[in-house]
């Protein structure tokens, strides 16, 4: 991590930078790496040889200025990068780096044309430092500078509105960039750091039947971004209850488009929760499901598929008590006494449970076709935020 001041020394960065290749060489897919020569391969180092001082100085001396020196000793223990982040394929050497308004007018005049004043200004006088990239570029600030002498860096990419997150120094964005690559490395089943994932899966369902909604997401994030299958699936399903408006975009996102969730949590679950509760937030927020059909294959069938608006899942076994209490509210929901049948079902939920290790509420109650309109977001949120199965806890 940078140091306080938002600095790193030559040899820091070299530390640093040899961690980071090692990482990014063992968890970034093949078709990502396509910059990677053999010689880095084998060197495992995404870098170059360092720009020597000679260097340095004539590039100070073409800017007009004295650069940061987070950036200054990146330079020194790399001229150039290759993947230093998850969408920044390439970073410009010493001898390409340059005034954004000189080095790319085609894009200075895109962050100039709805920019606000602040934002125009800023066009003006950044440093473009990055190369290739998905869309993105990578900016200092030489009017942003902090005590220590660091300037603030920017993310441009395509999909903001305007400029991105500001960071402290160069060095501070290459953290939130190495965060980001372990973060969506360990989302798809290649965790840097996999060590630990099982137990925060424990924690967080412990956490999660006692209520404690925010300390089991915390856990259930953290066990995803170590690979966890389990704990991406149940931070998904604990969200859908806390969160409805965003389920079924993570659904599809967090669950459905990783073959590892799937694969740990198990068809029957996935095919009687995640699914169900996909198609259900789609039919109410009108969105068609046609063009996500792919995202079933596999969990499915193709008949199924084919007619996916009417696909009826399974219901998993609950335990006879709360199963008792899902028909006698079914029942009242036919007669009309929904109120009633909603004090039936709050009532069991305390007595809820599961030996499941991937169950941490009833999402029946979110799928049922009689009950699901019963359950709003206020009465959602009660139900994970009740604790759950105490003839155990």
């Amino acid at each position: 991590m940078a140091s306080p001041d938002g600095g790193r020394t030559v040899e820091q960065w070299r530390r640093y930078l040899a961690e980071y290749s090692a990482e990014v060489l063992r968890g970034a897919p093949e078709d990502e790496l396509h910059e990677v020569g053999d010689l880095q391969r084998s060197a495992g180092w995404l870098g170059f040889d360092g720009a020597g001082e000679g260097r340095l100085a004539a590039l100070e001396q073409r800017l007009g200025v004295r650069l940061p020196q987070s950036y200054r000793s990146f330079l020194a223990a790399s001229d150039g990068w290759l993947n230093l982040g998850p969408f920044m394929w390439t970073m410009r050497t010493s001898g390409e780096v340059g005034w954004l308004r000189d080095a790319d007018v085609g894009l200075w005049e895109i962050l100039r044309e709805n920019a606000t004043p602040e934002e125009g200004a800023l066009a003006d006088r950044a440093l473009l430092v990055s190369g290739d990239g998905d869309a993105q570029y990578w900016l200092l600030d030489p009017g942003d500078v902090s005590a220590a002498g660091e300037w603030a860096a920017y993310v441009w990419a395509s999909w903001y509105p305007g400029l991105g997150d500001r960071y402290d120094s160069f060095a501070e964005l290459v953290d939130a960039e190495r965060a980001s690559f372990e973060d969506l490395s360990g989302r798809d089943g290649r965790p840097v750091h996999p060590d630990g994932a099982d137990e925060l899966v424990g924690e967080g369902r412990e956490w999660a039947l006692k209520g404690e909604v925010r300390a089991a997401a915390e856990a259930f994030a953290d066990a995803a971004v170590k690979g966890s299958g389990t704990g991406a699936y149940l931070a998904v399903i604990l969200n859908a209850f806390l969160d409805p408006a965003h389920t079924h975009h993570e659904i599809r996102n967090g669950i459905l488009a990783h073959p590892h969730v799937v694969e740990e949590v198990g068809l029957e679950q996935v095919r009687a929760e995640a699914v169900p509760l996909f198609l259900y937030h789609s039919a109410r927020t009108g969105s068609s499901v046609a063009p996500h059909r792919q995202l079933f294959a596999g969990i499915l069938t193709e008949e199924e598929i084919e007619q996916i608006d009417t696909f009826s899942p399974t219901q998993l076994p609950e335990s006879p008590d709360f199963q008792e209490a899902l028909h006698r509210a079914r029942t009242l929901v036919q007669a009309g006494a929904t109120d009633h049948a909603w004090s039936i079902l709050e009532a069991a939920l305390p007595h809820w449970h599961s030996d499941s290790p991937c169950r941490i509420a009833p999402v029946v109650l979110l799928t049922d076709p009689m009950l699901q309109d019963l359950v709003t977001p206020e009465r959602a949120r009660t139900i994970v935020t009740t604790p759950r199965g105490s003839n155990r806890y």
